[in-house]
């Protein structure tokens, strides 16, 4: 799987969070799935390009149903003007370098 397609809700937008669902996990490398709380962050880290610039982060266990980067994507989701029910494409173009994509 070369990139997986996302919703962004309003609660994306009000906090920030990207939301993937859970199924999604073997997307990403196995040292990067953190627990929900700040003391579980991951070992390992993976880059989200957004603008040319890049993000480090892992990636939140928030729950069964989905899990979320732990950076905050405010900045990108206002610079796309998203709307609740936006469609966005996070692609993979190395082992743990990753590309966002707004679709609308």
């Amino acid at each position: 799987m070369k990139y997986i397609d996302f919703s962004i809700t309003q609660s994306s937008i009000d906090n920030g969070r990207l939301y993937f669902d859970a199924v999604h996990q073997s997307f990403f490398p196995s040292d990067a799935l953190g627990g929900r709380a700040a003391a579980a962050r991951a070992q390992g880290q993976i880059c989200i390009e957004v603008n040319e610039e890049c993000f480090d982060t892992d990636i939140r266990l928030s729950s069964s149903v989905r899990i979320s980067p732990r950076t905050s994507f405010k900045r990108w989701l206002a610079s796309v003007r998203a709307h609740d029910g936006a469609k966005a494409r996070l692609h993979r173009v190395a082992d743990r370098q990753y590309k966002l994509e707004y679709l609308g």
